[in-house]
Parts: structure tokens; C-alpha cells; sequence
């Protein structure tokens, strides 16, 4: 009996070995018979991807000065194109056939109906028109949201007074007040910074985000997913219950609004897609509005919300702390257009082209999104003169462009004047510039993103002098998961008089 289980055992062994064998000579043939992007071969079952360390953006450059700006890997069992500078980006991205998304994505372990990370065009392009035309009638780009988020700021500001100039981390009091901008829009209503369900969210969201990356394990390996100690090993299991915790206060938020919602007077966003619901549902039983759509719909603003929101300003406030002159030149602009106690509007930012330019280069210099989140073609297609199939999955990577040397000069460093005109009178974007994606799956949330990024730099500048600690030196240096996050550091926020 002993034996012949270990025959079995041996047997099996063969035929997996075999698999792998005739897999690997497979994939080396057709990729010969393609004009397939070249790249490194990897090993064995799990390609390159024991060569790729925490930094894959800065890996992915010193491939691409090997094999060129559009190269490819096996990572795990997937082939993955890599787009590494503006151009062969632009060309994919203006192509339909570059729309799609793996059926294999950083969420799709936790089962939700995410409209905007996983695979389904259609449920993508309805839900997207509805989520940017109902910000619009919220009042995005208009004073109503600004307000709410001055009031916000002004809650935040008086947070980092109460400290009296000693060095303090700004992400504690900086997490709660950017996703309460998203809490307004979403559940119609903030939170106090240490209410339960706005600490779970937060947290939860933080330690999802550290687990789950645009290089996960699940989207190269998705038969991982079905192995129970797989997922506890790489704290799938964890992600899975915070995310399920999470789902419960969504939840709730929307049986509440459920129940009270009234067509006359539309609150939030969802109120706002309980509505468009049962209108759909009226014309087609099969329609994508959905209670489980809905669920994804408010993670997704929530999640990429919060995240970049915190990320972007935590940047900025690093950057204006380690440039005194810079500093000095904000606030002398700020005094001319705003003078000590007027609130900035948005559009202000027309009249402050040096904050305007600083904001910007902080958005190339550290690519809040290094990587894009993942392509994946839906017919065969091409892009710099490579064939690319059908079902090839794409990464961009923003990070390359940001700081290619044929696009910016002397690009690792910081120089804001780089988006001046000659004149210093006005903001020139380069097309290089790509923070927010490109083409039709780019950021809905650009626009908000921008302003709440502009009130809360201009706000916390115009009442605070931000210095480092005695003996600290600026780190520039960041830590990638979904984006790239500062290291801790602590600054003082000085009030000024």
C-alpha cells in the first residue's frame, strides 16, 4: 500500500513536471512566431517574478534600457506587456481594444462587483457616466463641495494648532479629514476622527492596501484563491474579513438611506444611484444598477478617494517642509492673491501659478500611481510596432515617464519652475504628464482630486510655517502598494500670527 502511494505520488510528479516543461517550450514557441515586445524568459512556473523586488517600477526601467521602452515578462502564468514611456502609453490608451481589464485583479480575491477594477466593459461604461455626471450634480466643480471641503480643512487645521508647533506625524489627523470629504459625498455626512465605524474604515483600508498591490500574488497565481493556507500565508485571509467589516458599514449606510431616501431632495451619491436603480430596473430587469454594484461603486470612490487624497498632501507637506525657499515663495503668493484670513477657492489657483507649479511637480516627481492599474486586450491589437494578442495583460509605468531624461530635464530632481511659462505668469502642462492616467479609463475623480489638493496645501500653508524637527533630515524615499506613500516623518506646524 506504502508503495504504491509513493508511485502515485512519483507519478504525479512526472506529469506535473511535464506540464510545466511542454507550458514553458510552448510559450518560448509562439513568442518566436510573434513580433512580440521582447523581454527576460524567467524561470519555470513562476517567471520573473522572484527577480522583482518592492520597487518594480524602478526594476522595470532598467529592463526596458535592455529590451527596449515595450517589453515583456512572464509573471506567474500570465504574459504582461510593460509600457514604459509616453508614447507607446498614449497609442494604447487611444485604442478600445486596450479598455479592458484582467479577469484577475488586485480586488477580485474579496468577490465584490467593482465597477471600476474588474472585467466587465459594460457594467464599466455605464457605471462610470453615471458616478462623474451624479459628482456633477453634487456639486463638483462648483462651490457646494469646495465649501464642505473648506469646512473640513478648517476642522483639520485646528487639529494641528492644538499640537503648538511640536513635531508631530500627519498622517493620524490627515486620514480621517480626506476620506470624511469622501464620507460627505458618498453618505452625506462626516465623521468626528475617532468615531468607531470612521477608525474601522480607515484602518481597514490601510491595511488592505498593504497587502494587495498591482503585483499580487492572486493575479499571477489565481488558483492561489482557492487554497485555504495560500491565503492565510499571504494575509489574504486578513484582507478578506477587514474587507467584509468594512462591506457591513456600507451596508448599513445603505439600507439607511434606503429608507429615507426622497427623490425631491437627493442628498449623496447614493441617494442619488437609489434612484437611477429603480428607474432602470422599471426599462430593463437585467440592468447593471444593482444593490451589489452599488457596494462596489462606494468602495471604489471610498478606497481611491481616500488613499491618493492622504498620499498627494502628505507629499506636498514633505516637500514644503524640506524647500523653505519654495515655502516662501507659496505663502508670498498666497498673501498677494488670499492675504492672511480669506479662504482659497479653487479657482484661485489661476492667479498662484508657482503653488499651482509646485503641486504639479510634486505629482510627476513622486507618481502618487506608479503603475497603472491593469490593462488587458479584448482583440488582437499593437502598440510601437509590436503584435499584442488577445487576453495579454498590460502594465504602465507612469514612474518611467515621470522621469525619463528625453522628457524632463535632470528629472530626480525638484524643480516646479519646469511647469512655468517663460514669463512665471502661468502653468504649462507637459503631455508627459500623466498623474491621472490617459484616455477613457483615466481617473473620474481627477477634478476633485485637484481641488481638495490645492484647498488643503494653500489652507495649511497660509496658517502654519512648516519646519522639520532640530538635527531631522527631509526622506524622500517611499514605500509602494496600491501608491507610493511617504515614509513616516514628523513635522511641526507652527501657527503663524
Amino acid at each position: 500500500m506504502f508503495e504504491s502511494l509513493l508511485n502515485i505520488k512519483y507519478e504525479v510528479w512526472i506529469a506535473v513536471l511535464v506540464a510545466v516543461l511542454v507550458y514553458f517550450i510552448g510559450y518560448l514557441i509562439r513568442r518566436s512566431r510573434l513580433n512580440f515586445p521582447p523581454g527576460p524568459i524567467g524561470l519555470p512556473i513562476v517567471g520573473y517574478l522572484p527577480f522583482l523586488s518592492k520597487d518594480v517600477h524602478l526594476e522595470f526601467i532598467e529592463l526596458a534600457k535592455k529590451y527596449g521602452d515595450v517589453f515583456s515578462l512572464r509573471l506567474g502564468s500570465e504574459i504582461v506587456v510593460i509600457l514604459n514611456d509616453t508614447a507607446s502609453i498614449r497609442e494604447a490608451f487611444s485604442k478600445p481594444e486596450f479598455l479592458g481589464r484582467p479577469p484577475h485583479s488586485s480586488f477580485s480575491v474579496f468577490g465584490v462587483q467593482s465597477p471600476f477594477f474588474l472585467s466587465d466593459m459594460h457594467v464599466w461604461q455605464e457605471q462610470r457616466r453615471f458616478v462623474v455626471h451624479t459628482l456633477k450634480d453634487l456639486g463638483l466643480g462648483k462651490s457646494k463641495i469646495e465649501q464642505q471641503v473648506q469646512d473640513e480643512i478648517n476642522c483639520f487645521c485646528s487639529v494641528l494648532k492644538s499640537h503648538q508647533g511640536k513635531p508631530i506625524d500627519v498622517i493620524p489627523p490627515l486620514t480621517p479629514s480626506i476620506s470624511n470629504n469622501i464620507c460627505a459625498l458618498v453618505f452625506g455626512k462626516r465623521y468626528e476622527y475617532q468615531e468607531p465605524e470612521r477608525v474601522t474604515l480607515d484602518a481597514n483600508l490601510d491595511e488592505v492596501s498593504k497587502i494587495i498591490g498591482q503585483t499580487a500574488a492572486h493575479i499571477f497565481f489565481p488558483w492561489i484563491q482557492y487554497i485555504p493556507f495560500m491565503l492565510k500565508l499571504l494575509n489574504y485571509d486578513k484582507a478578506c474579513q477587514m474587507f467584509k467589516i468594512s462591506d457591513k458599514i456600507f451596508t448599513k449606510k445603505i439600507e439607511e438611506h434606503k429608507s429615507t431616501v426622497d427623490p425631491k431632495n437627493i442628498r449623496d451619491f447614493i441617494d442619488g444611484y437609489l434612484i437611477e436603480m429603480e428607474e432602470r430596473k422599471k426599462k430593463d430587469p437585467n440592468t447593471s444598477f444593482t444593490d451589489a454594484t452599488l457596494m462596489g461603486c462606494v468602495g471604489d470612490l471610498f478606497g481611491a478617494g481616500s488613499d491618493t487624497g492622504r498620499t498627494s498632501i502628505s507629499w506636498c507637506l514633505l516637500t514644503a517642509a524640506a524647500y523653505p525657499d519654495v515655502q516662501k515663495k507659496i505663502r508670498e503668493e498666497i498673501m498677494d492673491v488670499l492675504g492672511p484670513d480669506r479662504n482659497p477657492e479653487f479657482q484661485d489657483q489661476k492667479s498662484m501659478p508657482f503653488t499651482h507649479a509646485v503641486i504639479l511637480e510634486v505629482m510627476r516627481w513622486k507618481s502618487i500611481v506608479p503603475l497603472n492599474v491593469l490593462r488587458y486586450t479584448l482583440a488582437n491589437t499593437s502598440v510601437a510596432g509590436y503584435d499584442i494578442p488577445q487576453g495579454t495583460t498590460i502594465m504602465t509605468n507612469f514612474w518611467a515617464v515621470h522621469h525619463d531624461p528625453r522628457n524632463w530635464e535632470d528629472p530626480d530632481t525638484f524643480k516646479p519652475e519646469r511647469f512655468l511659462s517663460p514669463d512665471r505668469k502661468s502653468v504649462v502642462k507637459s503631455p508627459h504628464y500623466m498623474p491621472f492616467s490617459a484616455g477613457k479609463r483615466a481617473c473620474p475623480g481627477e477634478t476633485m482630486a485637484y481641488m481638495q489638493l490645492f484647498l488643503y496645501f494653500v489652507s495649511i500653508l497660509q496658517k502654519f510655517d512648516l519646519r522639520f524637527p532640530e538635527n531631522v533630515k527631509p526622506n524622500f524615499e517611499g514605500d509602494l502598494t496600491i501608491t507610493y506613500k511617504p515614509k513616516p516623518y514628523k513635522i511641526r506646524f507652527i501657527p503663524r500670527n
